[in-house]
């Protein structure tokens, strides 16, 4: 068993190195391991910043500048109105096909050559004929421009959806970069904590008190986080090269998050509110709902068609010349016809079996469109859900994970004042010391969930917009992450 003098001698020697590598005077047998000296070198050690701020400039490109130019410049964006836009175009065809009347002319000139007993004769012809259509009675066109009319409601709240996935993505994507902009903070952190701690291994080995096997270890520590502050910042990079193409903006990331604002927004309805809030905003509700009505109305216009007939009013004017030429002979026919009125019935008795086939083909769609509506209906209210109980269970991580923290400070206080004493080894030093950064890693990550979950419920109620993205601005470090 070690004596108390020889434990003494064995920590005034382990205090004299430590002091020499702080910069500190030598300390006698009785000074203690609290002095101030001590007490230096460990908060040089504890110190891992939490959110810490960046030095730079604020060049940081906010998220509602990247959300107003993705939402007018993405290409998917622009082809979902321009789809938007033609079928606004056709309900207008099928509205006038249906409703409107149409005005024609028609003319045409011809001569015939004909042999009549022996004897050549030839007839030139021409003809001029203005003709008005007044529709009376086409209930299939009608039922087809209604349900034109639903297919460009639909198309409306697809470009809408569209332009509404785009924000939610590019949204994630501005997280996900700052998460590992964080990430990366803290990595660079423990990186300097590392090689504070590789120096310390060096000059107790120089001093005889420490091993290889330590420096082994913390050299291993180093490796691994000097990787994932590599792998961080490909991440990141990889992320705005991604928000890059979407918005057509260069974009500055955030250094990370910020310390200062850790709780979110609070703009959100209850859960129950907004389920009942998504059943009237959600873009991809209300298309599926449009395309439910779209397939409705065109099996009734299909059932039309198989057995209602159409009817139209015509006038129309008319003149007809005809010349006759036989045996040098001519016989001029010059008929005129003013305001000739009339009905045009159109019955389809047999189509082969077209149109069964077109109202079965209309039958299997609205059964398709239903099921459609259906699992619209599951997926907003099970994900609106689920990001409710997802924030709900990040903000109470967030507030477990800093409770690990403080005990891993504790510990790691403990733990350092057992290996100046050499009760502890260089291992328990940096397990501790890791300790406290995996807890805040995992607090990090936490925010990350809540935030995701947050912009999901925005997005669901179709909230994702500038007005409703600015209170977020504080959840970011308003300085630039570093190259």
């Amino acid at each position: 068993m070690i004596s108390p003098s020889a434990r003494r001698a064995r920590s005034a020697l382990y205090l004299c190195a430590l002091a020499t590598l702080a910069g500190q005077p030598a300390f006698s047998a009785s000074t203690s391991v609290d002095d101030s000296a001590s007490l230096r070198l460990s908060n040089s050690l504890m110190v891992v910043p939490r959110f810490a701020q960046a030095s730079g400039p604020s060049t940081v490109t906010p998220l509602v500048t990247l959300l107003a130019a993705a939402t007018q410049q993405a290409a998917s964006v622009r082809a979902a109105d321009a789809q938007s836009l033609a079928a606004q175009a056709q309900e207008k065809q099928a509205w006038a096909t249906a409703w409107m009347p149409r005005v024609d002319l028609s003319a045409n000139k011809s001569k015939q050559q004909q042999n009549y007993n022996g004897s050549d004769l030839s007839v030139p012809a021409s003809d001029v004929k203005l003709t008005a259509t007044v529709p009376v009675w086409k209930a299939a066109d009608r039922a087809t421009a209604k349900a034109q009319s639903a297919s460009a409601e639909q198309a409306n709240w697809q470009a809408k959806g569209q332009r509404g996935t785009v924000a939610r993505d590019l949204s994630l994507a501005y997280v996900t970069a700052t998460e590992a902009a964080e990430q990366r903070r803290l990595a660079d952190a423990q990186l300097d904590l590392l090689q504070t701690q590789l120096h310390i291994n060096d000059r107790r080995l120089q001093a005889g008190m420490g091993t290889v096997l330590d420096q082994l270890e913390t050299r291993t520590r180093l490796d691994q986080a000097r990787a994932s502050s590599q792998e961080q910042a490909m991440r990141a990079a990889t992320q705005r090269l991604a928000m890059e193409r979407v918005s057509g903006h260069v974009i500055t990331l955030p250094a990370g998050f910020n310390a200062a604002q850790t709780e979110l927004p609070d703009q959100l309805p209850s859960l129950d509110e907004a389920l009942q809030e998504a059943a009237r905003t959600n873009p991809q509700l209300l298309g599926a709902q449009a395309d439910v009505m779209a397939a409705k109305a065109t099996a009734t216009a299909r059932d039309a068609d198989f057995w209602q007939p159409t009817l139209d009013a015509q006038l129309w004017t008319e003149r007809q010349r005809q010349t006759q030429r036989f045996d040098g002979l001519s016989d001029t026919q010059d008929i005129k016809t003013h305001a000739a009125v009339g009905v045009v019935l159109n019955w389809p008795l047999f189509t082969g079996g077209v149109q069964q086939g077109r109202t079965q083909e209309a039958v299997a769609l609205l059964t398709r469109s239903q099921a459609n509506q259906d699992d619209a209906v599951s997926t907003v209210q099970t994900g609106l859900r689920d990001a409710y109980q997802s924030m709900s269970q990040a903000r109470a991580m967030i507030r477990t994970q800093r409770d690990v923290e403080q005990s891993a400070i504790a510990s790691f206080e403990a733990t350092r004042k057992a290996f100046v004493a050499g009760l502890r080894t260089n291992l328990d030093l940096l397990d501790a010391q890791q300790r406290i950064y995996t807890a805040r890693q995992n607090q990090v990550s936490a925010r990350v969930t809540a935030l995701t979950a947050y912009i999901n419920i925005l997005a669901l109620l179709d909230r994702l917009d500038e007005q409703h993205v600015a209170p977020l601005a504080a959840q970011f470090d308003a300085t630039a992450m570093s190259d």
